[in-house]
């Protein structure tokens, strides 16, 4: 059985933003902004990968740890 990793992006008072989540909203949000002047695709790829580095064990520790605290 493969074992499934749920990276995370961000927190907030509301809970954790999958990675997923935000890149995904970011990259709607980032190609419409783009689209204005004709360059939806460039947009679109660029919000998708702005956090790519989130996907690191290094990150990924950060954010569950400083999260216990509270």
């Amino acid at each position: 059985m493969v074992k499934r990793e749920l990276y995370l992006a961000r927190s907030s008072v509301h809970g954790y933003e999958t990675c997923v989540e935000h890149l995904a909203m970011t990259g709607c949000l980032a190609g419409a902004f783009a689209d204005q002047f004709g360059e939806l695709r460039e947009g679109l790829t660029t919000g998708l990968l702005h956090d790519v580095g989130k996907y690191s064990d290094d990150f990924q520790t950060m954010i569950r740890e400083a999260n216990d605290g509270q």
